[in-house]
């Protein structure tokens, strides 16, 4: 009894001296490449903060690259824009100044003026010639004239007026100018664009065996006439025309050939 007595009063203190005996548990190792982790001492904790305000300015230095190189992307925009919004003023300005030119005298050339309407004005002048019954059929000759304008800009009041005949005679040389018609055919055209056409078709009774004439050499068919129409410029113009269609035409295929009247025209 006395002996146990004597084992509980001992074996606290006995229980603190081993817990006093144990030894430390070590702490991780300060490491200088992660200066902010494990600090021990006043110094390494300095280290930490130098190597935090390192970080950070490069942090800074990095923003203020991109913010550089986007600043000049935007200054590399601007000055393009202000490259094409000068090329666009250029017509404008050359405008202007051909106006002011003109303005104080320092105008064109007549002959230059005369020059420039002929480049840039409508031309209306026969562009086919074709039957549109054979000679023999319900006897008549019945033939569509078209007209184009192979000019540069429109021609204004177009009117035209054609007509058919049979001369009895194959040479050429025989065949008389023949006297233009006094009226036009149809109305006037209030425009007509460039490339476009305008159409006359116009008849004459036909005589006994005509083709077979005209392919003998003993008659020819003959289509004349005129167009008149005003240019961009307010300028009347006027073509005369005379084609044939004999032997010689339809042995080339050309159906139809263009005469020279000497007042084509005007």
């Amino acid at each position: 009894m006395a002996v146990s007595c004597a084992v509980l009063i001992c074996a606290p203190p006995i229980a603190a001296a081993q817990e006093e005996s144990k030894p430390e548990e070590s702490k991780p190792a300060w490491d200088l490449s992660k200066p902010c982790e494990n600090t021990q001492h006043p110094y390494e904790a300095d280290l930490c903060q130098q190597w935090r305000t390192a970080e950070a300015a490069e942090r800074a230095a990095a923003n203020s690259e991109r913010t550089v190189g986007l600043t000049r992307l935007l200054m590399l925009i601007g000055a393009v824009a202000t490259v094409l919004l000068l090329l666009m003023f250029i017509p404008l300005l050359m405008a202007v100044f051909a106006a002011r030119r003109a303005a104080s005298g320092g105008v064109a050339s007549p002959a230059s003026d005369a020059d420039r309407e002929e480049e840039m004005r409508a031309y209306v002048d026969v562009d086919k010639i074709e039957f549109i019954e054979t000679p023999e059929s319900e006897g008549i000759v019945k033939v569509k004239v078209a007209f184009r304008n192979t000019g540069q800009t429109p021609a204004f009041k177009t009117r035209s007026a054609t007509n058919v005949d049979i001369r009895d005679v194959a040479d050429e040389d025989m065949i008389p100018v023949m006297p233009l018609p006094d009226r036009a055919a149809n109305s006037p055209r209030a425009r007509l664009g460039r490339d476009a056409t305008l159409t006359d078709i116009v008849e004459c009774d036909s005589t006994p065996s005509l083709a077979d004439r005209v392919m003998n050499g003993d008659a020819t068919i003959v289509v004349w006439g005129w167009t008149e129409y005003y240019d961009v410029f307010d300028r009347k113009q006027r073509t005369v025309f005379q084609y044939l269609c004999n032997a010689d035409t339809l042995d080339t295929g050309q159906i139809f050939k263009p005469m020279t009247r000497g007042d084509e025209t005007r």
